[in-house]
C-alpha cells in the first residue's frame, strides 16, 4: 500500500528542495537526496522492506531543465523559489517517467525510500544493466535520519553500449546494516 501512496505522490506532486544549479552538467552524473516528509505509518510485512527502511518506486525520466518557470525539478512546494512558488506546500515535481528510451539516452533516475529507524550515512549504488552488460554504474552517499520519506535522484545518467531490448535499473540503499533494493525495467529502442 505504501508504494502506491509514494507513486501517487511522485506523479501528482512536486519535490521539497530548492532548485539545484546545474553548473556541473558536463561533469557526469550528479546525485542528491531530499527529505520530503515524515513517516505517518509503517506498512507491515512489506517484501521491499529491510529493518529500518522501506523501498518506494523507481522511475527514469528526462534531465531537469536548466530553469523555470514553469517549475523545473527537483522543485520545492510552498517555498519562495520563483520557479517553484506555484507548487503547493508539501508537494514536489519530478520528471515524467519513461519506460522506453533511446540507446543514446541521457536522463535522470529517481527513487523514494522511507526510513523508520535507520539513521546515518546512506550509501547509494545505481546500475543499469542489459543482460550481462553494465550500461551505467555510479555510487554516492548522503546523510539521512530516522522517520522520514526521502527522494533520491541521479541526473546526467548516460547509457554506454546500449542496444535495442530490455534493460534493468537497480538502486540499492544501505544505511548501517539495513539494505533495500528497488528496480525498474526499461526498453531500449
Amino acid at each position: 500500500m505504501f508504494n502506491h501512496y509514494a507513486a501517487a505522490a511522485i506523479l501528482a506532486l512536486g519535490i521539497c528542495s530548492r532548485q539545484e544549479l546545474k553548473a556541473q552538467d558536463n561533469l557526469g552524473p550528479v546525485g542528491n537526496v531530499v527529505r520530503v516528509g515524515q513517516l505517518e505509518f509503517v506498512p507491515a510485512d512489506d517484501p521491499y522492506a529491510s529493518a529500518g527502511m522501506y523501498q518506494g518506486p523507481v522511475i527514469v525520466g528526462a534531465n531537469p531543465p536548466s530553469g523555470g518557470p514553469p517549475p523545473s525539478w527537483p522543485c520545492a512546494g510552498g517555498g519562495s523559489d520563483a520557479p517553484c512558488a506555484s507548487i503547493p506546500a508539501g508537494g514536489f515535481v519530478v520528471p515524467f517517467p519513461k519506460q522506453v528510451v533511446a540507446p543514446t539516452f541521457e536522463g535522470e533516475i529517481v527513487w523514494t525510500f522511507t526510513t523508520t529507524s535507520a539513521t546515518g550515512t546512506a550509501d547509494f549504488n545505481v546500475t543499469v544493466t542489459q543482460g550481462s552488460t553494465k550500461l551505467f554504474s555510479d555510487t554516492f552517499n548522503f546523510a539521512v535520519s530516522a522517520n522520514g520519506t526521502w527522494y533520491a535522484y541521479l541526473y546526467n545518467v548516460t547509457l554506454s553500449g546500449a542496444t535495442k531490448g530490455a534493460a534493468l535499473v537497480t538502486v540499492t540503499t544501505t544505511v548501517g546494516t539495513a539494505t533495500i533494493t528497488g528496480k525498474t525495467a526499461l526498453h531500449i529502442d
